[in-house]
């Protein structure tokens, strides 16, 4: 009763054209495109309920403060296009979809000061083509598939791979609608018509940005974000080596050149396993070797990987990294990688430099694209090789943050790889180096058919990574609570407090219940289990 009078204020707010009742329609671009929920449901498929879509920010406060007062929860997502995390299902099944996509106004962008402020709806795609018809020279940074959202992206700490690649460490000033309807700004944005919001991310007092990322806390309905200038120059480069143990070293010392400021971008790293899973999709050689396992129903042997890497001439692992910059500070920076990777045996290194004309600057578009967007040109192709078919080929992320020395990494990969192997699955190396952390993804590609297993290697990979010290930076909704309760430094002290804050801000619940783990008290009790019979 009380959902139904909610959708019918929501109607008079946005107009009847932007609610809708039932959630196969009205969703933006994506996977699955039209249809809210996950394109790759686990061994739950969480159900959407209802969606809601305002356009402005006064919106937003009308249906924040009708969510309260028909105490109907609402699951916020931007553009909903998070895959391998539960797309925009929400944890509680039926929750009303707070969609944003429609707030898709390019606020500002500043080329002198390097930095844009947008809202929600906003893709990468969007802003850098915005930015292309403005011929400015700037660079954002992008993530592997650019028509998300910008906000959401950053918001979940989603990374990219220009020197900008994390996300949330560019951002700079928030519009955040409270879970009473209240209006609240960040940093020097809480100063009317501030001219410096999206320039110092410092404030004064207290800096609350944080409690917005991965959170239940408010809805984000502007964000700055910082991007580069355009370089003059820019140096690709590819390093390969051959053997699995060869993974230590190299990441060691790309993590040692990044803490050096040589190298200024993520590099990432992939293994053979990727190659040829993508080339299973494309050559039909590679198709017809793989057999009856190029669907990924099942693990693929090893001695079959070795048969067919060996037939592609592929090496282990790749990395890929760049140098950006002014041409004169080109040939030295890249005399002092080749020379750091001396020390790797069996190191292949590939360069290509790319010079802009006197008193010009480089576009993305004028060097050669990577396997993933150094160069800040967004797209889609990585989405293409999977399909939310019934039979089709789907993804999950399992992705903890590791110390940068590549002995520790090493160690997590060979343990990770056996358990996922031994749930009769593949794990494909998705690595991204940091100067002080690496985000190490095991990305599992499966075959539909699969995904009953994936809730059983899920749990052994984060029981085996939390013997080690390790918390993954992002998870699957099916998987919010089970890594929230590894945050058990003196007896779960973090979700005690995010509990009192939930508590102080949103009484009715009525934001994204369950988000990262973070419930209302009343409703972790019934959780639990705990609740009042």
């Amino acid at each position: 009763m009380q959902l139904e009078e909610f959708l019918t204020a929501a109607e008079a707010i946005v107009g009847s054209e932007h609610v809708s009742r039932d959630p196969s329609t009205g969703a933006p671009q994506g996977l699955g495109a039209g249809a809210y929920g996950d394109p790759f449901p686990l061994g739950h498929r969480h159900s959407a309920g209802p969606a809601v879509r305002p356009e402005t920010v006064d919106q937003v406060r009308e249906l924040v403060r009708a969510a309260n007062k028909f105490k109907v929860p609402m699951w916020t997502v931007s553009r909903g296009n998070n895959l391998g995390y539960g797309g925009s299902a929400p944890v509680v099944d039926g929750t009303v979809i707070f969609d944003l996509h429609r707030m898709n106004k390019i606020i500002e962008i500043n080329e002198e000061y390097a930095y844009a402020i947008v809202e929600p709806g906003v893709t990468f795609i969007e802003l850098y083509e915005e930015i292309q018809r403005r011929k400015l020279n700037l660079w954002i940074s992008v993530p592997a598939i650019g028509w998300g959202s910008v906000i959401g992206n950053t918001l979940d700490r989603g990374i990219g791979y220009t020197q900008d690649a994390a996300h949330y460490k560019q951002q700079c000033g928030m519009e955040v609608v409270l879970p009473d309807g209240d209006l609240l700004r960040t940093g020097m944005g809480v100063v009317q018509d501030s001219k410096v919001w999206p320039l110092y991310s410092g404030g004064f007092g207290p800096g609350l940005d944080g409690l917005f990322f991965q959170s239940n806390y408010g809805i984000v309905t502007k964000m700055g974000i910082q991007c580069s200038p355009a370089p003059e120059a820019y140096t690709r480069i590819i390093v390969e080596v051959p053997e699995e143990a060869d993974l230590a070293p190299m990441v060691g010392a790309m993590s040692d050149l990044m803490r050096r400021r040589i190298v200024t971008n993520s590099p990432h790293v992939f293994g053979r396993m990727t190659v040829i899973s993508g080339a299973a999709r494309s050559n039909p050689e590679v198709a017809a070797a793989l057999g009856e396992y190029a669907n990924f129903a099942h693990h693929i042997p090893d001695e079959l990987v070795e048969k067919i890497s060996t037939a592609m001439g592929l090496p282990f692992w790749t990395a890929g990294f760049a140098l950006y910059g002014p041409p004169e500070t080109q040939a030295g920076l890249l005399e002092a990688v080749k020379r750091r990777f001396k020390q790797v045996k069996g190191a292949k290194l590939t360069t290509e430099t790319f010079t802009a004309a006197p008193g010009e600057y480089l576009r993305g578009e004028d060097v050669t694209p990577d396997f993933l967007p150094q160069n800040g040109v967004p797209g889609i192709d990585h989405a293409m090789v999977f399909s939310p078919k019934e039979d089709g080929l789907w993804h999950n992320c399992f992705s903890p943050v590791l110390p940068p020395s590549g002995r520790e990494l090493y160690e997590w990969y060979l343990r990770a790889k056996k358990i996922t192997a031994d749930h009769d699955l593949n794990f494909l190396a998705d690595l991204h180096v940091f100067d002080r952390y690496i985000i190490a993804i095991n990305l599992i590609m499966f075959h539909s058919s699969c995904s009953s297993r994936l809730n059983d290697v899920q749990y052994a990979l984060m029981d085996d990574s939390h013997k080690l010290g390790y918390l993954e930076y992002r998870t699957h909704i099916s998987f919010m609570d089970a890594t929230g309760a590894h945050q058990d430094f003196n007896n779960g002290a973090f979700g005690r407090f995010t509990t009192l804050l939930k508590d102080a801000i949103d009484k009715n619940g009525i934001l994204s219940p369950g988000k990262s783990g973070i419930w209302n008290a009343t409703a972790k009790l019934e959780r639990l289990g705990l609740g009042e019979k």
